[in-house]
């Protein structure tokens, strides 16, 4: 059965799908918060969603991990998008194997209108907030996901906008319902920023 998009965004105001759909995201990594991510914000209706991660799926990912069995040894960022597809064929998602480092992050902010970070790595987080401080294009980022589900905050720093329970990155007790919590957190600050118009 094909279904349009329009049909699938039935349930969302016009104004609202109007708006999330003018809109491109990219997504800094697939894996536990950024396959979450990309998920949400196809079925928000994001207009075009630019994902980029280096690393394969592992059976151990499957746990937080927005992947099947089925995938396992496929990049992430390509079967992140082939699931998208899939399920919401009217997505637009472009799926790029790199390590985004530094050298990166300038194309990336001119492309995209707001920037999702979700690494695993705390150097990664460093470079890539320190890159936003200087530039204007919104980003959305996470720090710290060591403590209960309860502190999960947010705060805004200008055009930086970052989630989480900012008490340090031990990630030992980091399943997958915190995981999904976070990035249903970063979306939800997308979207905001988007009805805001990307304030």
């Amino acid at each position: 059965m094909e279904v349009k998009r329009s049909d699938a965004l039935a349930r969302q105001l016009p104004e609202i799908n109007e708006a999330v759909g003018d809109t491109t995201v990219a997504v800094l990594g697939c894996g536990g918060l950024g396959s979450q991510v990309a998920w949400i914000l196809a079925r928000l209706g994001v207009g075009k969603l630019i994902l980029y991660d280096f690393d394969v799926v592992e059976a151990s990912n499957l746990n937080r991990q927005n992947y099947g069995v089925s995938d396992i040894g496929k990049k992430k960022a390509k079967a992140t998008a082939e699931r998208i597809a899939d399920w919401l064929p009217y997505a637009r998602v472009e799926a790029l194997d790199a390590f985004v480092d530094a050298s990166m992050l300038e194309a990336i902010a001119a492309e995209a209108d707001i920037v999702v970070e979700a690494y695993d790595g705390v150097a990664s987080k460093i470079e890539a907030f320190d890159f936003f401080q200087d530039h204007d294009t919104p980003y959305v980022c996470t720090t710290g996901v060591a403590g209960p589900v309860g502190a999960l905050g947010r705060k805004d720093f200008g055009h930086i906008h970052m989630v989480g329970d900012f008490q340090g990155e031990d990630r030992k007790d980091c399943y997958l319902p915190k995981v999904m919590t976070i990035a249903a957190m970063e979306c939800q600050v997308v979207l905001e920023l988007i009805l805001g118009g990307l304030k």
